[in-house]
């Protein structure tokens, strides 16, 4: 793959403070340095709980799937905390060493080559949440698009915990895309058509007149750069998950927060068109931040 260590991609990151006894959140800035790494074996069970918090209670063998992710061949990354040589040997006796805790995972999966269970799982998944959640047009095309083996269609996997902000995606986008680029011409089950990427979202609910409906809701995007490929996905539907989540966006809450509903939507665009969105999001998220600072 790209090289394995994408450094500078995360300057830090923040996590809330427990809740203190007048229900304030405080924020607890704490630096970490993040790079892209090759999944490994060893990586197994820290992948599937990742793969757990995005398909929740969907009928996918998630163990089937994160044995794909891992052997596949040069594609895919999963984030972990650079490490200096120091740190390693003092973590070889150190029986609480977190170095292999994997904080994310960015790769692809192909859902037309029905190769294995998981892969049977994602390409039903698909059929029957379309068919139940998608406009008309939508349907059509996913049918047609997944009924047609020629189409080759990979589903992106693009999962990480909560508070690892949107630059990270950079990096472990581009090497993907590259990675994606330089398979296709040995292996044509990754000369995809098209992509389909899973996004987590969440909307706040307000129904202070009794209206239930979730137009023109908040949104507050799980991953900040899905945003950006949502804005020019070519078909898009969406589905709530409160019923499979059990609860809200997880964290430290007050109760005056209003309540965010977990939804998932689901992006289709075209292999061309993700590789000109990969090359463009580094610019759209500088533009974010600086009109967040503009607004601060």
């Amino acid at each position: 793959m790209e090289p394995a260590r994408k450094r500078g991609a995360l300057a830090g990151s923040s996590e809330p403070a427990p809740v203190g006894p007048d229900d304030l959140v405080n924020e607890m800035s704490i630096d970490v340095e993040f790079e892209g790494r090759s999944p490994e074996v060893k990586d197994y069970h820290c992948i599937k709980q990742l793969l757990q918090q995005l398909f929740l209670k969907a009928p996918v063998n998630l163990s089937d799937m994160t044995s794909v992710l891992i052997h596949q061949p040069n594609i895919g990354s999963v984030i972990k905390q650079v490490t200096d040589v120091d740190d390693e040997e003092e973590d070889e006796d150190d029986d609480d060493d977190n170095a292999d805790q994997v904080f994310g995972i960015t790769s692809v999966i192909n859902i037309t080559e029905k190769t294995s269970e998981c892969v049977e799982n994602l390409h039903k998944l698909m059929l029957d949440l379309s068919n139940q959640h998608s406009d008309s047009d939508t349907t059509l095309f996913v049918n047609r698009l997944l009924s047609d083996d020629d189409n080759q269609v990979g589903l992106i996997i693009n999962e990480r915990y909560v508070n690892i902000p949107s630059a990270i995606s950079v990096p472990l986008f581009q090497a993907l895309s590259k990675e994606m680029f330089k398979l296709k011409s040995k292996k044509q089950s990754y000369n995809f058509d098209y992509l389909i990427m899973i996004c987590k979202l969440y909307k706040v609910k307000n129904d202070k007149k009794g209206n239930k409906s979730f137009e023109n809701s908040e949104i507050i995007w799980s991953n900040g750069e899905e945003e950006f490929f949502d804005k020019a996905a070519d078909y898009k539907f969406e589905f709530c998950v409160q019923n499979d989540k059990g609860f809200a966006l997880a964290g430290s809450w007050v109760e005056s927060d209003p309540e965010m509903i977990p939804f998932r939507r689901v992006l289709i665009f075209t292999m061309d068109k993700f590789c000109s969105l990969t090359n463009q999001l580094e610019f759209w998220l500088a533009n974010i931040d600086t009109a967040d600072q503009h607004e601060g």
